[in-house]
């Protein structure tokens, strides 16, 4: 039986989303997918790198994706959906095929990357690599420094590496004992570049505990901060 909020948001969905049609999916990697999408409901939108897209998934609610790039005038747009589990945006993004119609609701405000500088250091997940590549055509790959904590190195770097992001990738080990290299990682990144601001994203749990050793080292800087989902939830918006 569907949810009060899932019913809710069919009746809002046809008056306020986004009816667009699945162009490309590319598996980047066994759990990452690169879905190119469109429809004359994009064109004529405004749309800034970190802002998210909600996508309505009929029974279940909405699920939250950050679009690695928007292109208004053709009415295109593009995300890279994190294929993990049996969680119903999981289910969806793995069944996903060119010519599927869906809705979405957003463009919206994220992450707020006007006014943060010409340069940022980021730290991730897997859910952020999308965000990642929105920064990197923004800002230019020089210009975003970026280090993720990951499952699969070798499946991390292939799918970085399509997308064009570089940075450091890092092992998730037990006990979250990764997350002393990746602050250690971090610390030089933003010695390297003082002018840059730091933009936290991924699992809340490593956000709060990366900003503590920061914090304890001195180098935590303003910037943004969005968690994307947290242990024992289902996701975040």
């Amino acid at each position: 039986m569907a949810s009060k909020k899932s019913v809710f948001g069919e009746l809002v969905g046809r008056l306020f989303f986004r009816e667009v049609t699945t162009l490309e999916v590319r598996d980047l990697a066994p759990s990452l997918r690169l879905v190119g999408f469109g429809g004359e409901s994009l064109r004529r939108t405004t749309w800034e790198a970190g802002d998210k897209v909600q996508v309505y998934l009929p029974g279940q609610g909405m699920r939250t994706y950050t679009p690695t790039r928007w292109d208004a005038e053709r009415g295109v747009a593009e995300v890279l959906i994190h294929v993990h589990g049996t969680s119903p945006g999981a289910e969806w993004g793995r069944q996903l095929r060119a010519g599927d119609r869906w809705q979405l609701f957003g463009p919206r405000r994220s992450i707020r990357v006007t006014g943060l500088g010409e340069s940022v250091v980021l730290f991730g997940d897997e859910t952020s690599f999308g965000v990642a590549r929105a920064l990197v055509g923004a800002k230019r790959a020089e210009n975003v420094r970026c280090v993720f904590e990951v499952s699969d190195l070798a499946a991390s770097k292939e799918a970085l590496a399509s997308l064009g992001v570089t940075g450091a990738t890092i092992q998730r080990q037990a006990a979250d004992a990764h997350l002393e290299e990746a602050s250690e990682r971090l610390v030089e990144a933003l010695a390297a570049h003082p002018s840059a601001a730091l933009v936290m994203t991924g699992r809340a749990q490593s956000i709060q505990l990366v900003r503590g050793r920061l914090k304890a080292r001195q180098a935590l800087r303003g910037g943004a901060v969005k968690a994307y989902w947290s242990l024992g939830k289902t996701g975040l918006d």
